[in-house]
């Protein structure tokens, strides 16, 4: 007797399950008898006669997954371990120490422009390196219409005292515009850090306090504060705290071109068309309507 194709595909399907039954069982038999050779106390996992093909299945996908989670913890606690050693290993600066008119002069932050600014960031070609002493400069870009930089004024102000290896400048970035470019400066107040006038550098943080300012100069330079105390005299300057209205020319000449483009646009647009034509027909309707009274 002919079997169709179905009958055949059943066949080979039943063969196959069969002969796969019976290679499970031969296993489970075989793990069976080898299995007085391990310690009990070991949790050695065994398996079943009657576990089926399927359930065998499950459990080496289980088995793969397991594995490769393993293999991507591992991969991350490396890359974490790897960053961390980075982030330690960072080189820190070398300030070279400042020296004073007067023993007791005490140090003050200075307002300066933007040549002053370019003085005191040239840098030496003898400096090759972060480990060689030179000049450590903390600048901050200020605006005096700006209230976060007036709420930072008083905290910068004191902390001239607490590092006096690190010269304070503060530049007002309305003022003088055109460094900002050069600078990286794109939004005020912002506070950088040179050496030997190159960037090493830049504070991110929210909290505009002594306490932030003086972590990120120990982060960079490596130097203790010599006290942290915020005094009513900080609060008269030389960096302002109080909030200057001041008018912005650039910005009103950038809204006035701004306007004038959006008018000129608008004419050449069918709505500008669209109105003149309007008004031009209501105006004719009306000449005609005053001559037939007339």
């Amino acid at each position: 007797m002919h079997l169709n194709k179905c009958d055949r595909l059943f066949f080979v399907l039943f063969f196959l399950i069969a002969f796969t039954t019976v290679t499970i069982q031969f296993d489970a038999d075989d793990e069976a008898d080898n299995f007085d050779e391990y310690d009990t106390d070991n949790d050695v996992p065994n398996v079943d006669e009657s576990e089926s093909l399927l359930s065998n299945v499950v459990n080496d996908m289980n088995k793969t997954l397991t594995n490769f989670y393993n293999h991507v913890t591992s991969a991350n606690i490396t890359t974490d371990n790897s960053t961390q050693s980075g982030n330690e290993t960072k080189k820190l600066v070398k300030c070279k120490d400042m020296v004073y008119e007067e023993a007791d002069a005490e140090p003050v932050v200075e307002i300066i422009n933007g040549s002053v600014l370019a003085k005191l960031l040239q840098i030496k070609p003898d400096v090759t390196s972060r480990d060689v002493e030179a000049d450590c400069v903390l600048v901050l870009f200020f605006a005096r219409a700006c209230p976060f930089s007036a709420h930072a004024a008083p905290h910068f102000n004191a902390i001239a005292r607490s590092y006096p290896n690190v010269k304070m400048v503060a530049l007002d970035a309305l003022k003088f515009h055109g460094i900002n470019a050069q600078y990286g400066v794109v939004g005020v107040p912002t506070l950088k850090m040179f050496h030997n006038g190159r960037p090493v550098g830049k504070f991110n943080g929210t909290e505009y306090n002594i306490h932030s300012f003086s972590k990120f100069i120990h982060a960079i330079t490596g130097q203790n504060p010599q006290g942290l105390l915020v005094t009513s005299k900080d609060f008269q300057g030389p960096v302002s705290s109080v909030v200057e209205k001041e008018t912005d020319y650039f910005l009103v000449t950038s809204w006035l071109f701004i306007f004038v483009c959006s008018v000129y646009y608008f004419m050449q647009s069918k709505w500008w068309r669209m109105i003149v034509e309007s008004v031009q027909n209501n105006w004719r309707e009306s000449e005609a309507q005053h001559e037939h009274n007339d």
